[in-house]
């Protein structure tokens, strides 16, 4: 893989991007896409669509979706606990413990998901996977008011976003499985640039949105393209 393509990945890895707030990381893939694709728009939805000889036949289009599942702040109790909703579908038995981010209009905040500890649970209790209202996003804040400061009922929370390089060039992060989709088509975007000369077809790369709440981009940029191959 170039270095450039490796670090572009990256960068789609480290920001966030849950379902309908997509917007920084298509700022990513529209810097990405204008050094290599004839014209590069968003279309009302969100949707990037970067373009190779707009006008040739046959139509064709590429897609990959660029947002991951995240959760919701709904509510912050007295002593500072955030409660959320998911965005997209969660395995709740991999939630527990996990490090998180809340993304603010201040700036990113740490924190952790927590539950009820073992010790405190019921024998029916430790049976049962947790529901979303017996879990909380605990950012240290020592009561309800200072959390109050620092988050807004609404502000997104994600997974920390970091890729951890593992052995055989492997990787793995947060969202992987749906950034390099958009990742992918974006880089054969950029392989194919370099025979735009050859190229008859039209072809159309598409970093889609809110794939994880119902595959709505996707629906909603083949209607705007109108391909004749997808």
């Amino acid at each position: 893989m170039e270095e450039r393509s490796k670090q572009f990945l990256f960068q789609l890895l480290q920001t966030p991007s849950p379902s309908g707030y997509e917007e920084p990381v298509q700022e990513i893939v529209r810097a990405w896409a204008k050094d290599y694709a004839d014209e590069v728009r968003t279309d009302v939805h969100g949707n990037v669509i970067a373009a190779i000889n707009p006008e040739g036949k046959p139509r064709v289009m590429l897609a990959g979706h660029c947002d991951q599942i995240g959760l919701m702040v709904q509510h912050i109790d007295d002593q500072g606990f955030l409660y959320v909703n998911p965005i997209g579908g969660f395995d709740m038995q991999v939630l527990i413990g996990q490090p998180v981010t809340v993304w603010t209009r201040e700036g990113p905040i740490n924190g952790i998901i927590a539950r009820k500890p073992i010790h405190l649970l019921t024998e029916e209790e430790r049976k049962q996977i947790p529901k979303f209202h017996e879990i909380w996003v605990d950012i240290g804040a020592k009561d309800g008011e200072e959390a109050k400061k620092k988050v807004k009922i609404g502000d997104i929370v994600t997974f920390k976003l970091e890729v951890r390089e593992m052995s055989n060039g492997f990787i793995n992060a947060p969202g992987i499985d749906d950034k390099v989709g958009a990742w992918t088509v974006m880089e054969v975007l950029r392989l194919l640039s370099e025979r735009r000369n050859e190229l008859k077809a039209a072809v159309f790369a598409v970093s889609t949105v809110q794939e994880e709440i119902g595959l709505r981009g996707a629906i909603t940029s083949a209607y705007g393209i109108a391909p004749d191959v997808a």
